[in-house]
């Protein structure tokens, strides 16, 4: 048997922005290669076509489909781009005719409504457990076999038996087949030069509770690979695949320092020679474990400010100290790592008295030298999606349509009176307030490159001098 499986392409989205968002953002598909490798453990053959890193149309798609002459097709698709995922599942039904399964993140959220009439199968949940058994199933010619986690059709209803298991061992979890993959593609701009990688994660799950994240999907208990797991997987992408920079996906790096430190002796052990980065919260961050981290190839962290008002701060649950920022910044400034710090606009709460609390709070804090400045988003799933339609904090609700839930040059809510326009305004003023300031502008050259931030900074710019707003960096 054979399958295919496909990551649709998405930045020609993002305007003016796609160049920005294809360097940023070219992730591997990490989850459709767990999945291929379960496919293969169960003796199916599996094509995977990462459109969006080759930048194939869907005629490319389906050809490169037909050729391969697939028994079942697979897609995988991000909430703001699950609108490209079903335009591909369509034509490659009308072009094909063959069976077409969903899954990911926003099918586990969204469930039935995410049951579009061009898939016969959705996944919900994790699917280590259970695809297997499906696969072997539809093998065996049975189509619609009653695995957990599994939705299916019978004569026009929905079949779903029940809930697939959580791993409780993510050591049973398949190394992902990355081998499938376009890898040679795959490259990250960082302040050491654009590096060849791919992505690792080490948990699942996550403790806190901010408002802006659908962190229920795995559970608030944090499930760990061991980490000699972890390491045998970094061994082999570095010396035997020749990645040479590394992606952490966990939710938050550092939560656990035991298992970090232990994580770091095995890298210096085995003389493991990469770079890497990850996200974590500015008040898990101190010198002697930043320190380690660089020794071991730490090159880059993210972190999660979102704003600078304290009780909105308090409304998305925000609980670091904003000062741990200020002085975490300094550290990685001293250190030479570099540092990339997310702010959004929008909140709940949010007013423009908020707004320029932030921006006035980034323009001083010379320590900080790169932020990204997205619009807030009601993803599906989370605490804000059900505040804004409740209407609390000031959010309404005004669009429904995922394909504009981007968070650069779009807004689906209104905020105590600030419409998606205004918000879409105020967003490419504070970009230019934020990256007007000397200090930011050679990092962020040297990262995209003059090519790929010369088109928004010459908007922003024009913008600000038709506004005779200053630049008082």
């Amino acid at each position: 048997m054979k399958l295919t499986l496909i990551f649709p392409a998405w930045c020609t989205a993002f305007g003016k922005y796609k160049q920005v968002a294809q360097k940023a953002s070219a992730f591997p598909p990490i989850n459709l290669a767990i999945v291929a490798a379960i496919a293969q453990q169960n003796g199916w053959e599996v094509q995977l076509i990462d459109a969006q890193a080759e930048l194939l149309d869907v005629h490319e798609i389906i050809e490169r489909t037909a050729a391969f002459q697939p028994d079942l097709i697979g897609l995988t698709a991000t909430t703001p781009f699950f609108h490209t995922a079903t335009q591909v599942a369509q034509e490659l039904r009308k072009a094909l005719g063959k069976p077409i399964i969903f899954g990911g993140v926003h099918a586990s959220i969204e469930r039935e409504n995410a049951f579009r009439d061009c898939f016969d199968y959705l996944v919900v949940g994790e699917c280590e457990l259970t695809f297997g058994d499906f696969l072997q199933k539809f093998a065996a010619g049975d189509r619609n076999p009653d695995t957990p986690g599994i939705m299916s059709r019978k004569d026009g209803k929905t079949i779903y038996n029940c809930e697939a298991p959580k791993l409780d061992d993510l050591d049973l979890a398949p190394i992902p087949a990355r081998e499938l993959l376009p890898n040679h593609i795959y490259e990250l701009g960082t302040l050491h030069g654009r590096k060849r990688f791919t992505t690792v994660q080490m948990s699942r799950g996550c403790p806190f509770s901010c408002v802006f994240c659908a962190s229920d999907l795995f559970g608030k208990k944090v499930r760990r690979r061991s980490v000699q797991h972890v390491i045998e997987e970094l061994d082999m992408l570095i010396n035997t695949m020749g990645f040479e920079h590394i992606f952490f996906i966990d939710d938050t790096l550092t939560l656990d320092r035991k298992y970090i430190i232990e994580l770091l002796d095995e890298i210096e052990r085995r003389e493991l020679r990469f770079t890497f980065e990850g996200s974590t919260r500015a008040n898990l961050w101190d010198e002697p474990l930043v320190r380690r981290l660089k020794k071991c190839g730490l090159i880059r962290i993210s972190f999660g400010l979102e704003t600078a008002d304290t009780e909105i701060r308090k409304v998305i649950r925000k609980e670091v100290p904003l000062e741990s920022y200020v002085v975490s910044n300094k550290l990685n400034n001293k250190l030479g790592i570099e540092t990339i710090n997310s702010v959004m606009l929008g909140l709940p709460g949010e007013t423009l008295e908020s707004i320029d609390r932030t921006i006035t709070f980034l323009q001083h804090a010379k320590d900080i030298h790169h932020a990204t400045y997205g619009i807030a988003m009601p993803y599906p799933g989370t605490e804000m999606r059900r505040m804004a339609e409740a209407g609390q904090h000031g959010l309404k609700l005004l669009e429904t349509d995922y394909s504009h839930y981007q968070r650069y040059g779009s807004a689906v809510m209104s905020v105590n009176g600030l419409s998606p326009e205004e918000l879409v305004k105020l967003q490419t003023v504070g970009l230019s307030r934020i990256y007007s300031c000397y200090w930011r502008f050679i990092p962020m050259l040297k990262r995209h490159g003059i090519r790929a931030i010369a088109a928004p900074a010459l908007e922003a710019i024009k913008l600000r001098i038709k506004r005779g707003l200053g630049f008082d960096c």
